[in-house]
């Protein structure tokens, strides 16, 4: 095969240069070719960007912010895959992409629609050429701020007001505090609506599947002459989801494991993620893939099973547990998402807001609850007779709520439920909702003919 590095106009590089058996620097420097490095986990407190060669032509721009980009080089051309969280972050990768190949960009393509991933693509651009810019038919712009309790829970959950002292890195670390130079993101104007969409450019063979998972609109692209695999933010090297998603759904974990066997199947030899450092050699490739996969499956399976034992959401993600096999896994350790959090996304997913707790239907106002409870430990009452005295005022709801935390601590004590059975019929005189007078009626009988 003709040397691409050398019609790219390779420019000497301290993390491009070759090593003899093809060899980067980077492989050398310690990105196993079988096993995939827990080190990967920590992000930089400080972005200090590099472009790494991972495969013949092919470029990775890593640490320019909390997302990686990727140029692959071409005859007379090149193209990007993803472009970056901000402005500033591309045209500090552009530049460094520059010091490596002189080469004009032809495409842009974007893996899914997050904002972290194509606001820098115009930094990419020549001043009197715009790249085509491919994307799913599906795609949709998803910026990361949306509203100002969606910024005060970003900046909570990425330390973003914390000193350096207090503030731990997390893996996908917040956005750099930077002279940002404003969004240059660039709408994509070729869509393709298949599974699959195969085009060469430049001489460079690239293939765009559709791989649903984290979001609809996700796509992997596959460079089969090359043996590379750029996943976008269907792989994380921790387990997945964070507290990001504000305004998405839920995700489908069985599509998003399939989009995975998908990715299996190309039996790739270098993984560019969207986030952090690429995974070498096609057995730690295929077990990180089938890793990921058997978690999202099992995740999936014990949650709908639980659903269908009766508990609710917080019950859930108490109980399940990943196997040993995948608990040790590299790839999910849970540094990004949790499986407490896996677990509830999937029950919201096919259960919606309702836990199934009859008294969740009406439940005692939050700041009624608080007093409530300050009255009951101030006044040194236990929740048994707490629980007598709110059926003698017909305070339902309260009586309600302490006959569930009674069941908690005695969960086969008869008194308990029929009592709660009371309360929950009292409820029911006093709502009009007929699903809700149905539900909590039910329920009541269902105490009285399955409790001991």
């Amino acid at each position: 095969m003709t040397d691409v590095r050398a019609r790219a106009r390779l420019k000497p590089w301290r993390t491009a240069t070759e090593f003899p058996g093809g060899r980067s620097k980077a492989r050398r420097r310690g990105f196993a070719a079988t096993a995939v490095a827990l080190a990967f986990l920590v992000a930089p407190r400080a972005w200090a960007g590099e472009v790494l060669e991972v495969a013949g032509g092919v470029y990775l721009a890593t640490g320019f912010g909390p997302s990686n980009s990727t140029l692959i080089a071409g005859d007379d051309a090149a193209i990007l895959v993803d472009a970056h969280h901000s402005g500033t972050a591309a045209e500090r990768a552009a530049a460094a992409y520059r010091q490596a190949v002189e080469l004009p960009f032809a495409a842009v393509i974007y893996t899914h629609g997050d904002q972290s991933h194509v606001a820098g693509a115009a930094a990419f651009a020549g001043r009197y050429f715009v790249p085509n810019v491919y994307a799913r038919s599906n795609f949709r712009l998803r910026r990361s701020v949306i509203g100002v309790e969606a910024r005060k829970r970003r900046q909570r959950q990425k330390g973003l007001l914390l000193g350096d002292r207090q503030r731990t890195a997390t893996m996908i670390d917040p956005l750099p505090e930077e002279e940002d130079t404003g969004d240059r993101y660039l709408p994509p104007d070729r869509l393709f609506y298949g599974d699959r969409y195969r085009l060469r450019i430049s001489g460079v063979m690239l293939e765009l599947v559709a791989a649903p998972g984290e979001s609809q609109d996700q796509l992997y692209v596959w460079l089969p002459e090359r043996k590379v695999l750029i996943t976008g933010g269907n792989f994380y090297q921790a387990f997945p989801g964070d507290l990001d998603s504000i305004g998405d759904q839920a995700a489908d974990f069985e599509q998003w494991a399939r989009s995975l066997d998908r990715m299996r199947a190309e039996k790739a030899e270098v993984l560019i993620a969207g986030h952090l450092q690429p995974v070498f050699g096609a057995a730690a490739i295929d077990r990180a893939l089938a890793d990921y996969a058997a978690a999202l499956r099992f995740v999936l399976d014990e949650t709908l099973r639980g659903i269908d034992a009766g508990l609710g959401p917080g019950e859930l993600a108490a109980a399940i547990r990943l196997p040993p096999e995948l608990a040790s896994s590299p790839v999910l350790a849970q540094a990004h998402g949790t499986l407490g959090w896996a677990v509830r996304s999937v029950y919201a997913r096919h259960m919606g807001w309702f836990d199934g707790k009859p008294g969740s239907l009406a439940p005692l106002a939050p700041r009624t609850l608080a007093w409530r409870l300050h009255e009951l430990a101030a006044g040194g009452i236990s929740l048994d007779a707490a629980l007598d005295n709110a059926l003698l005022l017909t305070d339902y709801r309260w009586a309600a709520y302490l006959a569930d935390q009674l069941l908690l601590i005695e969960p086969r004590e008869r008194r308990h439920a029929e009592r709660k059975a009371l309360a929950l019929e009292g409820m029911a005189r006093g709502l009009e909702n007929p699903q809700a007078r149905n539900y909590l009626l039910s329920a009541a009988r269902e105490l009285r003919l399955t409790t001991p």
